[in-house]
């Protein structure tokens, strides 16, 4: 999860949100392994579903369960 921290941008924003959102901030282990459940459940929806992985829908994604709580 630390190179893809390092080289992906959706993944660092959520990484960044996790260490800074004001209820329950997470520290930084705890953000990389929440990160490492995220990818595992994008890799399973691209694998069984056959849809492309897109940075955008991932974002997206978050903002929309942030509104719903």
């Amino acid at each position: 999860m630390i190179p893809m921290l390092a080289n992906n941008e959706e993944f660092r924003k959520i990484h960044n949100r996790n260490l800074t959102r004001d209820h329950n901030p997470l520290n930084k282990m705890q953000s990389i392994i929440a990160l490492c459940g995220k990818l595992v459940r994008i890799l399973y929806a691209i694998l069984t579903k056959g849809v492309e992985y897109s940075g955008d829908k991932m974002i997206s994604d978050i903002k929309r369960s942030k509104k719903a709580a």
